[in-house]
């Protein structure tokens, strides 16, 4: 092979190799809009998340995979003092926990609706701190309707479950949440893309 060859095989292969080299290394990073973030979550998902207004552990959002890029799941993180990570496993596991979604600018009837989640994981971060997770809920076309018009959300955790928690509900600013959607969602398709061009 001529040094010319040997030339432009090495440029094609960064010109190639560069850009997917910046692309992952810009994915590892959090994106933040207004008070939403994105970031990737366990096993390449994306999330996009924001924190409560009451209480800033908790962590109201979505979570995609590539290859399933219009499946939005809830992503629900709630602290307590009441329980521990055993004993709320012991009591949740296996078990639907209903919530109560409202939006505090909606005054008319019903002002609550209520969705149905199930209980993920529950982790002790100090001895009397722990943080229980929900999920497998899938946005609809209305909630994220409701979610573009209007300012915030409040997430309310339903009885008989609710005497788990010492903070039962919080609200979540929605500001930033179409930005925040729309590029987790390009992020997404990217990945997708990449996938399959390396199978």
């Amino acid at each position: 092979m001529s040094l010319e060859k040997l030339f432009i095989s090495i440029l094609i292969v960064f010109m190639f190799a560069l850009p997917f080299s910046y692309a992952n290394a810009g994915a590892s990073k959090e994106t933040t809009y207004k008070n939403w973030t994105i970031d990737f979550f366990i096993d390449g998902i994306i999330r996009y998340s924001t924190n409560g207004t009451n209480v800033n552990g908790h962590i109201f959002g979505w979570m995609i995979r590539p290859g399933a890029c219009d499946v939005d799941v809830l992503y629900l993180a709630i602290s307590t003092y009441e329980e521990n990570a055993a004993s709320l496993k012991k009591k949740l596991n296996g078990k639907i926990i209903p919530l109560k979604v409202s939006f505090p600018e909606i005054t008319q009837i019903p002002e609550t609706v209520k969705i149905k989640t199930d209980f993920i994981s529950a982790m002790d971060y100090t001895p009397s701190l722990t943080v229980a997770n929900f999920s497998h809920f899938h946005m609809g076309r209305g909630l994220d309707l409701r979610m573009r018009e209007l300012k915030k959300i409040k997430i309310e955790v339903d009885a008989p479950f609710s005497k788990l928690f010492d903070v039962k509900w919080d609200v979540y600013d929605l500001n930033g949440y179409i930005a925040a959607r729309q590029k987790a969602h390009e992020i997404c398709e990217q990945h997708s893309i990449q996938r399959m061009a390396s199978n």
